[in-house]
């Protein structure tokens, strides 16, 4: 009886990954979300920001800390992204090995 139990504790676990990566996949689809944060956000905002840190103006007024804040945030959305891929398909792999292939019907 634990058996079972860690085993479907294991399965709920494992499909939250699995079912995060379902959702990001369908974002990463979404051309309205591809032109806000993938390419606006993760990609030209990183862009405008490493651009700022140079700035003579930045500097000489403090804001440099402020950008690099902003850098940071980025950064941290595009990790968990990556962490989404990573762990989600561990999570299929593991979902596979616990419930098997599925089988379609005809």
């Amino acid at each position: 009886m634990e058996s079972n139990q860690t085993t479907e504790l294991e399965t709920v676990d494992v499909s939250y990954w699995a079912d995060q990566l379902d959702a990001l996949e369908r974002l990463e689809k979404n051309e309205d979300f591809k032109k806000v944060v993938l390419e606006g956000y993760l990609k030209q905002k990183a862009l405008d920001g490493v651009s700022l840190l140079a700035d003579p103006g930045i500097k000489k007024r403090g804001e440099r800390p402020e950008v690099m804040e902003e850098l940071v945030a980025v950064s941290s959305l595009q990790y968990h992204f990556m962490m989404v891929h990573n762990l989600g398909e561990g999570a299929r792999q593991e979902l596979l090995d616990i419930e098997g292939p599925e089988v379609e019907e005809e």
